[in-house]
């Protein structure tokens, strides 16, 4: 059995090239015979990020981060190894025989079964039921067309509070797996679950690589629910969901965006499916949220350049102040593009075209330019204290962004400055110290959470460093899993200083005496770190490079042996110190022996 779920991992393994895996995250160029992006582990400023297509395996040169196919869905998606390998398997087609580990830790991806199959029943809901019609006028009336129905998968949910549930049932889906995705909620009496969006018109909520994790609820107009509960209703946080990190259409929209060289961000589901409908696929929405951090982390690795959509009444207020504070705390250009006649995108498309929505697109300005000539503008009439008072609220605006670490940083903190300096007609001096005033009135008052970093690694990581004698055992051992018996039969895993290390002897060497092969692979279906895995892969393929590895092991194993002697030698040799000259002899003899236990061993 073990050797057969070998064989799964290495045919998962051949039927996801990494290339296309690790695409479906970030964006990735060639260069050379690689391929380079920003690394998805990190606060990357630049492509640190590199995939090799010839050994099927991926590195950061920047926070080191190490593995193959596997390992980058198991570190991004956040989930053991089980799991992803199931993932893997599903976007391949690959059916994995469901029993014992695997059946185990299927978590994520039954959740994502669930919610493709949750969206497959709202849409077809609003396509062919009848008391659907409602939702069907509503959209037609936002001159939502069939195609973009069907493009983006947007369905209906019934005001009946048993509809999804009672479907689950009938599909053989438990309460607790629609409970846990969000879908239904336990009533508070009564027992029993009901659905949590009822008379909404549903769109599903789909990650880069167009898997649904999430629902968007908008109610209809006139509906009984319409005055006691919002017009959105999101998802609840999940494993599978956040709305402070997840962008509506970011699927549809990745092929435009690498042609427009930009992502334009509005504010809502029907602006991104009408913009969309006419050939402006660039665009995608948050959740009702401000462009945040963690958005511009997985907009940066798409596309360099991001355009935020306001329409001309909402421009310039808390929307483009957060998104001034994103722009000055990460490597991104940031740009605002302000709509006509104060008409959201939706509106606008509809009653004029897609043309003034390029215009605008096109026409978008630097968010720092933006945010300048509006406090100016407005203080154009206000005289001296007016001109003051815009100096003032800008500042504040800038101090209460994060302040990112790094060169790329720094220049950038530089450039922001000394264009203040221009515009404001100030001297730099003057406003970096204002600035550092703002931040020393903000500072919390306790330090912040300690953040690990490449040069700070988090609290588990192990604080002993490696002997090189014992990576050389790993390196061996791994790059050549014949060769662990012989291992075995020598080294102890107790004499391994290092834990991580010993954990992972210790698994070749059970895998071995259960009668099965003693590989990386099987090894890590039974060891969940992935970090740890990461090193392993890194030690086999510096093994590899060895082109006579059972002599390499001789040598090594020759070694420990003189490294398990060396305390009693050392204690033989202290002894002879103090001794009489026939009990030396005696002393000599055993030295001379364990001596020679070294040589027989290097020789054997």
């Amino acid at each position: 059995m073990a050797e057969d779920r070998a064989s799964q991992v290495q045919r998962v393994k051949a039927a996801n090239d990494i290339v296309d895996v690790v695409g479906g995250y970030i964006a990735l160029r060639p260069v050379g015979p690689t391929f380079k992006g920003l690394c998805p582990f990190h606060d990357d400023h630049k492509p640190s990020f590199d995939v090799d297509p010839r050994r099927q395996r991926y590195r950061c040169w920047a926070c080191g981060k190490f593995g193959d196919v596997l390992s980058f869905v198991q570190e991004h998606d956040k989930v053991n190894f089980p799991e992803a390998l199931e993932l893997l398997a599903r976007r391949a087609g690959i059916t994995l025989e469901k029993t014992g580990d695997f059946q185990q830790n299927r978590g994520r991806a039954l959740m994502l079964d669930v919610m493709r199959w949750a969206a497959e029943q709202f849409n077809r809901c609003l396509l062919e039921a009848t008391n659907a019609e409602a939702a069907r006028t509503y959209l037609g009336e936002r001159r939502i067309s069939g195609e973009s129905v069907r493009r983006f998968q947007i369905g209906y949910a019934p005001i009946d509070g048993n509809w999804l549930v009672g479907l689950a049932r009938a599909a053989d889906l438990s309460d607790e797996i629609l409970e846990q995705v969000g879908l239904i909620a336990k009533r508070l009496e009564g027992g029993g679950h009901y659905d949590r969006f009822r008379d909404r018109v549903m769109f599903p909520i789909r990650d880069a690589r167009g898997q649904v994790v999430g629902f968007g609820g908008r109610v209809l107009p006139g509906s009984p629910l319409a005055e006691r509960a919002p017009k959105y209703y999101n998802s609840a946080e999940t494993t599978l969901f956040s709305k402070s990190e997840n962008l509506y259409g970011i699927d549809q929209a990745r092929q435009a965006a690498a042609s427009a060289g930009y992502l334009a961000v509005v504010e809502g589901y029907t602006d991104v499916v009408m913009a969309h409908q006419l050939g402006i696929g660039q665009v995608v929405a948050t959740m009702g949220t401000a462009l945040n951090a963690r958005h511009v982390q997985q907009l940066k690795r798409l596309v360099p350049r991001v355009v935020l959509v306001f329409d001309a009444d909402a421009g310039g207020e808390a929307g483009v102040d957060r998104a001034l504070q994103v722009f000055i705390s990460h490597d991104v250009e940031l740009q605002v593009a302000t709509l006509p006649d104060g008409l959201d995108p939706c509106h606008l498309l509809v009653q004029q075209g897609p043309d003034p929505m390029r215009a605008a697109l096109t026409n978008a300005v630097n968010v720092l330019e933006f945010k300048l000539n509006r406090v100016l503008g407005a203080a154009a009439s206000e005289g001296l204290e007016g001109r003051r008072r815009a100096v003032e609220e800008l500042l504040r605006v800038i101090a209460l962004a994060p302040e990112a670490q790094g060169q790329a940083a720094a220049i950038k903190r530089e450039l922001t400055v000394s264009r203040l300096s221009q515009r404001l007609g100030l001297r730099e001096e003057t406003i970096w110290a204002r600035l550092r005033e703002l931040r020393a009135a903000k500072r919390p008052e306790r330090e912040p959470a300690f953040q690990p970093t490449a040069d700070n690694p988090p609290a588990d990581e192990p604080k002993v460093k490696a002997a090189p004698l014992e990576l050389d055992l790993l390196r061996v051992l791994l790059a050549d899993p014949p060769l662990v018996a012989e291992a075995q039969l020598v080294v102890q895993p107790a004499e391994i200083e290092h834990p991580r290390l010993r954990l992972l002897l210790e698994t070749l060497y059970r895998l071995n005496s259960e009668g099965e092969v003693p590989s990386l692979d099987n090894a890590r279906l039974r060891l969940d770190n992935a970090a740890l895995i990461g090193r392993a892969m890194e030690l086999q393929e510096d093994g590899s490079h060895n082109g006579n590895r059972p002599a390499w092991l001789r040598e090594i194993l020759a070694r420990f042996q003189e490294r398990s002697e060396l305390p009693a030698r050392i204690e033989i040799q202290n002894q002879l110190r103090a001794v009489n000259d026939t009990d030396a002899l005696e002393l000599l003899r055993q030295l001379q022996n364990r001596t020679n236990i070294g040589r027989v061993k290097d020789e054997g």
